[in-house]
Formats: structure tokens, C-alpha cells, sequence
């Protein structure tokens, strides 16, 4: 895959890329895999610098290996469900299916990424640093993309870009997390210092309706918005 063809694909979603490089390559050989789960040599095109990927690695990890493999349908064998693609290919649907894997994948498997991380990127690494691997099949799959480290390179942008909106969306979530649990523990106190009398009843009024300020602006919590809060409450700064 050039930069030209990229630039034509970068917006279908998984299927459609599925389709779209079984139309250019066509679907599998034959079945990936035999009924007692065996791989079977010729379903492979290495000679053509071409890889066979599963088309349900969006609903689980590793089905061209025989344990994982045994644990899904045999029809995800099937040759209708097996894409040919080059490396930069390969790497592309791995990256779509990160960014929107089935929502009935397998439990406890995280699709897609696995085989970013352990196996593409990895590999493409030592393509555009120049190794040069002694099997005949692997020269085949380098030769066949070694001349498009730029597509490379913006394949490894869009997935960095997209792992760093995930965990940015997670540390939002455990930020939430936080601010809730140390805003609980205000209140837990401020009831236990009412209780106690070491606090006035207005003043406990006005920590309570404070701390529920704060929870519902978790994320616009800066000091002109509490600055503010005080200025509509009695401007009292109790913390």
C-alpha cells in the first residue's frame, strides 16, 4: 500500500477494509485451518509478500493459532473469512479494529492491539532500520513495503494519536474517580464535625451545598468558577 492508496481508504471502517482487500486480493486459498485444527500451507501467498489475516480478529485475538483458535467457531476458519494483505495492510486493520472492535468480542480479550504492539510494529521496525532477514518468505513480505515508510509513519501517528485519546478518556474517568471519593470523605467529615458541634449550622449548609457544587463541575472546578460560587453564596471561603 502506497501513500496515494492510503490516502483513498483512511476513512472505511473495518469491514469495509476487509472487503475492499478481498476485492484486490481476493478471499482465502482455502479453510485456514483444517477441522482438527491444523494450519494449512497453502491457504498461505508469502511468496506474493502477502499475509493472511482472520477477518474475526475483531472478535478475538490470535485465530491463526491452533489453542486460541479451538476456542472460536470453525467458520472463522473459513476461506470467505480470510483477507491477504501486506504488512502496512496488516498493520492498517489492526489499527481499525483498536479503534472500533465488535462489541461482541470475546470477553477478557482486547482486540486489535495485541497485534499492533507484540508483532507490526516490531517487524515494520526492522524493515525501516534495515534488517535484512535471511528467509526467503519474510524477504518477500519486507521487499513488498519497504519502499512506503511514509505510509508507515502516518499509520504510526493515527495509532498513537487514537491510544493517546483512550487513555486520556481514562485518566478523566480516574480523575472523576478521585475528586468523588475526596469529596465524599469532606462530607463524611463535615457531618461528623456538625455532629460534634465544632461547626455552625450555616456554615454546614454552605459546605454541603459547596462540595456539591464541585461534584457536579468535577472538570470546571478552577478558582474563578469557585470564586464565583462564593460571590453567589454569602462569599464565605470556608476551604
Amino acid at each position: 500500500m502506497d501513500i496515494n492508496e492510503y490516502e483513498e481508504i483512511k476513512n472505511l471502517n473495518y469491514l469495509q477494509y476487509c472487503e475492499y482487500l478481498q476485492e484486490k486480493y481476493g478471499i482465502g486459498i482455502c479453510d485456514y485451518m483444517t477441522e482438527n485444527w491444523n494450519p494449512k500451507q497453502k491457504c498461505k501467498r508469502t511468496k506474493e509478500g502477502l499475509l493472511a489475516h482472520h477477518k474475526y480478529e475483531d472478535h478475538a485475538i490470535m485465530l491463526s493459532n491452533r489453542e486460541y483458535a479451538k476456542k472460536n467457531p470453525f467458520e472463522w476458519q473459513k476461506a470467505e473469512n480470510i483477507v491477504y494483505c501486506d504488512y502496512l495492510e496488516h498493520l492498517f486493520l489492526h489499527i481499525l479494529i483498536y479503534e472500533n472492535p465488535a462489541k461482541d468480542s470475546n470477553d477478557g480479550e482486547v482486540c486489535g492491539i495485541g497485534g499492533v504492539i507484540n508483532f507490526l510494529i516490531p517487524e515494520l521496525n526492522d524493515i525501516y532500520s534495515g534488517f535484512e532477514p535471511k528467509q526467503i518468505w519474510k524477504k518477500n513480505l519486507y521487499n513488498k513495503v519497504k519502499n512506503d515508510k511514509n505510509v508507515y509513519l502516518v499509520l504510526v501517528k493515527r495509532f498513537k494519536d487514537y491510544e493517546f485519546k483512550v487513555l486520556s478518556v481514562l485518566l478523566d474517568v480516574e480523575y472523576r474517580n478521585i475528586m468523588n471519593d475526596i469529596i465524599s470523605k469532606k462530607k463524611e467529615q463535615a457531618i461528623i464535625d456538625y455532629g460534634n458541634n465544632k461547626i455552625k449550622e450555616d456554615d454546614f449548609e454552605y459546605i454541603l451545598k459547596k462540595l456539591d457544587f464541585l461534584q457536579k463541575n468535577i472538570y470546571e472546578n478552577s478558582m474563578d468558577s469557585l470564586d464565583s460560587f462564593d460571590l453567589i453564596n454569602k462569599n464565605k471561603k470556608i476551604f
